[in-house]
């Protein structure tokens, strides 16, 4: 694949990723109010898994001579995957919202390029240049934009602190998950690191569950057919073809270079928002959603990632 075209075939995954990635809120919307978070996060997983491995099995076979480069610091890796990458922008993050407000959700979530970007620098030796500074500002002002009424809805008074503070966990696990997974991708495929990664936080999930809420893991009775298809959208499209064409691109690119994205999550929230509930669309949010598709599009296709990745086929 020429460079140009690669280029441009990742700004397209990342679009379409995030496309996938706003489906969520209307899924967690709907099974929320019936499921708690460990038990949804754990039954989300389960669901992704049950997409993945079978393309991991397929995998396996085609590429018999492979190795997979298991042993104590892989295992351990995994763990901190669950613990810290997994649980923190799920589990957390919902009780951070309850214990909060939306509004903040959201506004404390623009935390995640900036903290994708710091934390490849320092896990992963990445630059921050001076078009990665660029085109993150550019972004965080297209994303306030497109989120204005949340900006406006925002309390950071001390009754809401430990709901903000869950909330800001939140997108920092979710800036490592990032980082940190893109290490193991080294020494594991794509597939791979998601499935062991959504194994272990499937895990924590449970225990948490078990251990602290009303209605544990284990106990499904009642959830009726709706709540059972909102996981499923969850599992299948969110994290998992979503996020196997995020590791994908992930792999070719520096986390850096793909953490603007991030930034075109709310805007394609809010368009699944004005087609389901008729939420109204004002310009100056057109004008935001703009302004972060072109600064994607230009920290995606300018600049060159840092370490040069072979070229691979999708998994799926």
């Amino acid at each position: 694949m020429n460079t140009s075209k690669s280029r441009w075939v990742n700004f397209t995954f990342l679009i379409i990723v995030n496309v996938l990635w706003a489906a969520q809120y209307p899924a967690y919307k709907i099974a929320g109010d019936q499921m708690e978070a460990g038990a949804l996060n754990f039954w989300t997983f389960v669901f992704a898994c049950a997409l993945l491995v079978p393309f991991l099995l397929r995998q396996k076979r085609r590429e018999p001579g492979s190795t997979t480069h298991w042993g104590r610091r892989a295992i351990i890796g995994f763990v901190l995957m669950g613990l810290l990458g997994i649980v923190p922008p799920s589990v957390l993050l919902a009780w951070g919202i309850a214990h909060s407000s939306a509004s903040n959700g959201a506004i404390l979530s623009l935390t995640i390029p900036l903290l994708m970007t710091v934390m490849g620098a320092l896990l992963l030796g990445e630059r921050i240049t001076r078009l990665r500074i660029l085109t993150l500002g550019l972004g965080l002002a297209g994303t306030v934009l497109v989120s204005i009424n949340d900006v406006r809805g925002a309390s950071f008074s001390r009754s809401l602190l430990a709901g903000n503070f869950a909330i800001f966990l939140g997108a920092a696990g979710s800036a490592f998950y990032n980082a940190y997974g893109k290490s193991l991708l080294e020494r594991f495929s794509e597939i791979e690191v998601l499935v062991w990664s959504y194994v272990s936080g499937g895990f924590f999930c449970a225990l948490i569950s078990a251990i602290w809420e009303a209605k544990p893991v284990y106990s499904v009775s009642g959830y009726s057919v709706r709540v059972w298809i909102a996981v499923a959208v969850l599992g299948f499209l969110s994290w998992g073809i979503a996020m196997v064409l995020w590791m994908w691109v992930l792999n070719r690119l520096d986390v850096g270079q793909i953490s603007v994205s991030i930034y075109l999550l709310p805007f394609f929230g809010l368009l699944f928002s004005v087609l389901t509930v008729h939420e109204r669309l004002r310009p100056l949010q057109l004008v935001g959603g703009a302004i972060v598709v072109i600064a994607t599009a230009v920290l995606t296709s300018l600049e060159k990632p840092q370490i040069s990745h072979p070229e691979a086929s999708l998994p799926l």
